[in-house]
């Protein structure tokens, strides 16, 4: 069986290079997130040895930070977390840390997310914490890293509350339309928490109160509720900041 083995390997190894190109490309192309999947999938399962993979470590990358965070199905992210954890196992730590270091920010953050995102006797949650462990003190070099952050104009912000600071003359206008977003998310799901279900529907009140002005009519308060749509989850895009601060109190 291994002299079968060694055959196999030794005919696909030529191939190597310009397979994990191909695929590289495809799986970064526009394409179905289902074709995607198996693109990525192609990538992380080429049948050569570890050490055959070394010198092309660095086109495994993009694909690993793909399946691992979260875009296809569980058996992907499963498939990720046992190619991360088996280079981390038999591979020079300083070796690997380098091969790694233009995506280690999202290898770390996608573990986190696979924390976050997990649930009950969930294996794949498991297997990320016990990854993050065998990375050490490198899986909290991620928080010394800057955030990226997204410039948002100000004329672009839908939904966002004022807030006051002392010795300000201007507030700061603080924008809430994802945490708005996220709530409506949570309200729509059967199967969350009642926690967090009470809290979201808190936030959405809070915001329908906010945007009330004491002179609007009847009429004005009743197109406003008509306007939210619960199915689809959109919130209007009145301006928020119309007596906002009340739902700070």
């Amino acid at each position: 069986t291994s002299t079968k083995y060694d055959e196999m390997y030794s005919e696909f190894l030529p191939l190597l290079p310009s397979l994990l190109q191909s695929l590289n490309r495809l799986q970064s192309g526009v394409h179905k997130q289902a074709m995607k999947d198996i693109f990525i999938e192609l990538c992380l399962t080429v049948p050569v040895r570890l050490s055959n993979l070394l010198p092309y470590l660095p086109a495994l990358m993009d694909p690993l930070v793909s399946a691992l965070n979260g875009a296809g199905s569980n058996t992907l992210i499963a498939q990720g977390l046992r190619t991360l954890e088996l280079c981390i196992d038999n591979l020079q730590p300083n070796f690997f840390y380098d091969k790694i270091e233009p995506v280690r920010a999202e290898l770390i953050q996608s573990l986190w997310q696979t924390l976050q995102n997990s649930s009950e006797n969930d294996n794949n949650a498991k297997t990320a914490f016990r990854v993050l462990g065998k990375c050490g003190a490198r899986n909290r070099k991620t928080l010394q890293d800057p955030p990226k952050l997204e410039y948002v104009h100000p004329d672009a912000v839908a939904a966002s509350v004022l807030v006051w600071f002392p010795n300000s003359n201007y507030p700061v206008k603080l924008p809430i339309q994802k945490v708005l977003d996220h709530a409506l998310h949570i309200l729509k799901s059967p199967n969350k928490d009642l926690f967090y279900m009470q809290h979201s529907l808190h936030v959405c009140q809070s915001y329908i109160i906010s945007m009330i002005n004491l002179s609007d009519t009847t009429l004005q308060i009743q197109k406003l509720l008509a306007t939210i749509s619960r199915k689809q989850g959109q919130v209007p895009p009145q301006m928020a900041t119309k007596n906002s601060s009340n739902c700070l109190k």
